[in-house]
């Protein structure tokens, strides 16, 4: 059963006078655990719900139109923890003094199919599977890692056969679709044990639709961590060549490259990021597999009305190591070209987590701020996406307006476009400098100040 934390006014619940407190327990016989329970039982037409209220539980026959909702505000699903060991696991690497969220490790593929999260599966039993099923929650992201089985065991930590392979045939089978990750950690489950694990995730294309490789991250707090080799960039270029030999074969046999490596094995080494057509279907762009040749494309698609929206101002943009070698190859150019607009672009190093971190998104809030406040500052400090979780915090627990106070200047978080990003400025200036914005603002197109205000 499930709490009742609130009813919508006016609502089918409301009606049946069922108040808030109260627990759903279940809805045509079927127990109602979470809110994805409640979604997929409660979207019929013909109802029996099963009420506790006030210490009595009470039957409710209810007709209703499909998909109408009933009205309960429920309780939030509840994340399951992951109980695997394993040796590359980036929640190991994090320091100590951080706030309690930042230790917890998820593994619920209920939050693999709502939000993307990446999940072994090791905690699935045939219920699970069934429910999966049931209630056709694809796609799901599945970290496999390796599947040799010893192999497969030390790396997550494990002493149990997880049977990973059955699980995914009961998935695909069924038609759940499955995108499949490959954390590579040099001369563990590279070389044959990479060429058993494509081989045997390959019989299941297309209900496992993708494989997706990255590059071990290994942070500077790992006292008492198993020793890992890092991805150089000498492995980098070798790899590279050799998953294009694999791809190439996939092509030919299933009609799909079927593997894609993650954007940071290509800007590490310099080389070109790789065209629309390496990536397919963009199939994990949350994992950093395409989100490069994406960004580039979307800055290529607005390049002609950005010379029109472009604020007279001085912008400081904030990137990582690795995104500082994108912006400067593919996009600062053009926009140093505009009339009015002076931006330059600053690199930071990221020393929290340790400078083989170099991803912008792991960027915190004391790195940016010692690297920039002894620095001319543009009149607005532009971050990188994805580097604020949801409560506005950095991760080493900064806030944007901490950061802000020190800067003594005005910090946007990038909103992954350079129109987008005009618009808020502009609408910024035009609250707190109405004579100015008013000169300003007929420079930004209508459509991207009315979606900043509804939401961007």
């Amino acid at each position: 059963m499930i709490e009742i934390l609130d009813i919508e006014p006016g609502s089918i619940a409301d009606e049946l006078k069922i108040r808030a407190g109260a627990r759903l327990v279940s809805i045509n016989g079927k127990e109602i655990n979470d809110n994805l329970d409640y979604r997929f039982y409660a979207s019929g037409e013909e109802l029996e719900l099963l009420i506790e209220q006030d210490g009595e539980q009470v039957v409710f026959e209810i007709e209703k139109d499909y998909q109408e909702d009933l009205g309960f505000i429920l309780e939030d699903l509840k994340m399951r923890q992951c109980g695997n060991k394993c040796v590359f696991c980036f929640v190991h690497q994090n320091p100590r003094g951080l706030r309690k969220p930042l230790y917890f490790k998820d593994e619920d593929y209920r939050f693999s199919f709502l939000y993307g999260h990446y999940v072994t599966l090791t905690n699935v039993n045939q219920s699970d599977l069934d429910r999966i099923v049931e209630q056709r929650l694809t796609p799901l992201y599945i970290s496999v890692h390796v599947t040799d089985l010893p192999m497969r065991q030390y790396m997550l930590g494990i002493k149990f056969d997880d049977f990973l392979l059955e699980k995914i045939r009961f998935l695909t089978e069924r038609g759940i679709e499955l995108h499949c990750q490959i954390v590579l950690c040099p001369g563990l489950n590279d070389r044959k044990y990479l060429e058993q694990t494509i081989a045997d995730l390959k019989q299941f294309y297309p209900g496992v639709r993708s494989v997706a490789i990255v590059p071990v991250g290994l942070s500077k707090h790992r006292k008492n961590l198993p020793q890992l080799n890092p991805v150089t960039d000498r492995y980098s270029r070798d790899f590279i060549a050799l998953t294009n030999e694999m791809r190439a074969k996939m092509k030919q046999e299933l009609g799909s490259s079927f593997v894609y490596l993650s954007d940071e094995f290509y800007i590490r080494i310099g080389s070109d990021v790789p065209p629309d057509d390496y990536y397919e279907g963009f199939y994990q762009l949350e994992n950093g597999v395409g989100l490069t040749r994406d960004f580039i494309n979307r800055f290529e698609a607005e390049k002609t009305e950005l010379a029109g929206a472009s604020p007279r101002l001085k912008l400081t943009l904030v990137s990582g190591v690795l995104g500082t070698e994108v912006l400067n190859r593919y996009i600062l150019p053009h926009l140093q070209g505009l009339n009015g607009l002076d931006i330059s672009l600053h690199r930071v190093r990221n020393k929290f987590y340790g400078e083989s971190i170099t991803v912008s998104g792991l960027l915190v809030g004391q790195d940016i701020y010692q690297s920039l406040w002894e620095n001319p500052l543009g009149e607005y400090v532009i971050l990188p996406p994805r580097v604020l979780n949801h409560d506005r915090r950095f991760l080493d627990d900064w806030t944007l307006d901490e950061l802000e106070d020190r800067l003594k200047r005005k910090v946007i978080v990038f909103p992954e476009s350079f129109l987008r990003l005009f618009g808020i400025i502009a609408e910024q200036q035009t609250i707190a400098l109405p004579e100015v914005a008013r000169r300003r603002r007929h420079r930004i197109p209508e459509n991207y100040l009315v979606e900043h205000m509804k939401g961007g």
